[in-house]
């Protein structure tokens, strides 16, 4: 019973140690950490772009290849969602396919996604609330 508890422990510890984690924990497949995101950010001839993440900053992104990092829309018809008031100032988000580019909101905030919807009637993934 014992060695049976002890295993578990075991394969529990290296399950978890699997798991990439960043400064504020874990980090899932999007640039700010866990979540139902899509794919992330691809390069042009498909690799991943090497992201830098400093607090209260964008993450600044590169790509080997000196194309600029792109994400895929999330839309069924190809579109990005419209995120009207989705800014901490109210304006509207216009998300597009480089955000580190161009970000969605002119007052450098980040957009509240949960306010964002495909024209098309996508439904988009649920996002757990951010800790803070």
């Amino acid at each position: 019973m014992m060695r049976a508890v002890f295993v578990l422990a075991c394969l529990a510890t290296v399950a978890i140690a699997q798991r990439p984690f960043g400064p504020n924990g874990p980090v899932g497949n999007g640039p700010r950490g866990p979540g139902p995101r899509g794919p992330g950010p691809k390069c042009a001839d498909g690799s991943r772009p090497n992201c830098q993440f400093n607090p209260g900053s964008r993450p600044s992104c590169t790509c080997a290849d000196g194309s600029s990092p792109s994400i895929k829309p999330p839309c069924d018809d190809g579109s990005f969602p419209q995120c009207p008031g989705a800014c901490q100032d109210g304006s509207d988000a216009i998300l597009t396919g480089q955000p580190f580019v161009n970000p969605p909101c002119a007052d450098n905030s980040f957009p509240d996604l949960s306010k964002c919807a495909c024209a098309d009637g996508t439904a988009l993934p649920a996002r757990p609330p951010r800790r803070g």
